[in-house]
């Protein structure tokens, strides 16, 4: 059930809209950096943004990969899914 809510947070940060309007004034106003750029590319990924935040709130790198490759094999599955139709 843990992995359900980290596959979701990360979802949700991923495509939530207001969040992402945030994101982009907030990037908008901030002086180009790499590090900047890699923290905001890995907002735009929805396995990269479920691997940070499953990080982030566990502190357990095992359930953070576990649940980023959750993440790709749903991604395939719908993939694979939206083909066939």
């Amino acid at each position: 059930m843990e992995y359900v809510f980290l596959i979701a947070l990360g979802w949700f940060i991923q495509e939530f809209e207001p969040f992402k309007f945030l994101a982009d004034w907030i990037y908008t106003r901030i002086k180009p950096h790499p590090v900047i750029e890699y923290v905001f590319g890995s907002l735009e990924c929805w396995q990269c943004c479920t691997f940070w935040s499953a990080l982030a709130i566990t502190w357990s790198f095992e359930k953070a990969v576990i649940s980023s490759f959750l993440v790709f094999g749903l991604q395939l599955l719908h993939e694979g899914w939206m083909r066939r139709k």
